[in-house]
């Protein structure tokens, strides 16, 4: 393999995420990708986009008053996250928090199921700690049996998001790059 090949579309990070998923079949997969149009967590998604291009300007200038509005942000976020969205998932307590390596293009996470390759996996993801929820569709792209390793889930899922939309995508780049930073302040403290 040439080192053109080997390289990734997107910078990667292990982080803690709220997950939720199913493996669907093709049928619920068209269904699902007909149903996804300017959802509110799309809506939601450029809306976060737009704010942290402009708490990102203001660092600069204000650090303090960035700072204040980001925190702003956070809270609600959270408390959407704990609140209305809920309402929106009757299976939104059947999430929990796993670490996972995400980037901008795919997923690799903890599974109790194997999965085929090729298979369709619906993800509720939510982002810690903005508590930005994205819900994704995503094909998988290998599952291994993680079993020598002792962990509670047997397998382990990579899968690459399809149809990600613009904002989403965004979304996703802009958490990443924030949990590198983060993750990389950590290590030199």
């Amino acid at each position: 393999m040439n080192q053109e090949s080997e390289r990734r579309r997107y910078f990667r990070v292990s982080d803690l995420v709220g997950l939720n998923y199913r493996f669907i079949s093709t049928g619920e997969r068209d269904l699902a990708l007909a149903s996804q149009p300017a959802s509110l967590n799309s809506l939601l998604s450029t809306m976060e986009s737009e704010i942290t291009v402009i708490l990102q300007s203001l660092k600069q200038n204000n650090p303090e008053l960035q700072r204040l509005l980001e925190l702003y942000n956070e809270k609600i976020n959270l408390a959407f996250g704990h609140g209305i969205a809920n309402k929106e998932h009757e299976n939104a307590n059947s999430v929990r928090a796993c670490q996972v390596s995400i980037s901008a293009c795919g997923i690799a996470f903890p599974s109790l199921d194997q999965a085929e390759l090729g298979q369709t996996v619906a993800l509720d993801l939510t982002l810690y700690p903005s508590n930005m929820r994205l819900q994704l569709m995503a094909t998988v792209i290998s599952c291994i049996d993680s079993r020598p390793a002792e962990t509670s889930d047997p397998y382990i899922v990579r899968a690459d998001f399809d149809a990600l939309s613009d904002s989403d995508q965004e979304l996703l780049v802009q958490h990443v790059i924030k949990r590198q930073a983060h993750q990389l302040k950590a290590k030199r403290s």
